[in-house]
C-alpha cells in the first residue's frame, strides 16, 4: 500500500462506521500547535490572548484543511482501522444475518 493510501484513506471501525482518515487525525495538532507557536510569537507570551488568537486561528485553517483532506480521502477505499475491528464487523454482519435480533446475543 502506497504511503498516500495509507494516509489518506477514511477508516471503519468495528461497527463499520466511518471515521476520519490518519492524515485528518494529524491535521488537528500539527495545525493547533504551528498556530499556538504563531500566536504565542505574535502576543509577545501574553497567555490568554495567545489562546485566544490560536482558537481564532486554528478554527478556519482546520476546517479548510479537513476539507482539502477529504477531497484527497475520495480517491481511496475504505480501510479498517485494525484487523481485528474488520473481524468484528464480519462477525457482526454474520450475526445479523442469521437473524440474532441486535443486543440480545447470546454468550
Amino acid at each position: 500500500m502506497s504511503p498516500l493510501a495509507s494516509a489518506f484513506a477514511p477508516r471503519k471501525d468495528h461497527k463499520g462506521m466511518s471515521t476520519p482518515s490518519f492524515a485528518a487525525r494529524w491535521w488537528l495538532p500539527l495545525c493547533t500547535g504551528l498556530s499556538a507557536l504563531w500566536s504565542w510569537n505574535a502576543t509577545d507570551g501574553f497567555l490568554v490572548m495567545a489562546a485566544a488568537l490560536t482558537v481564532m486561528v486554528a478554527t478556519p485553517l482546520l476546517a479548510f484543511g479537513w476539507y482539502l483532506i477529504s477531497l484527497v480521502s475520495n480517491r481511496y477505499p475504505a480501510q479498517y482501522i485494525i484487523p481485528q475491528a474488520e473481524r468484528a464487523h464480519k462477525a457482526r454482519l454474520a450475526r445479523k444475518a442469521a437473524g440474532s435480533p441486535s443486543g440480545q446475543e447470546s454468550v
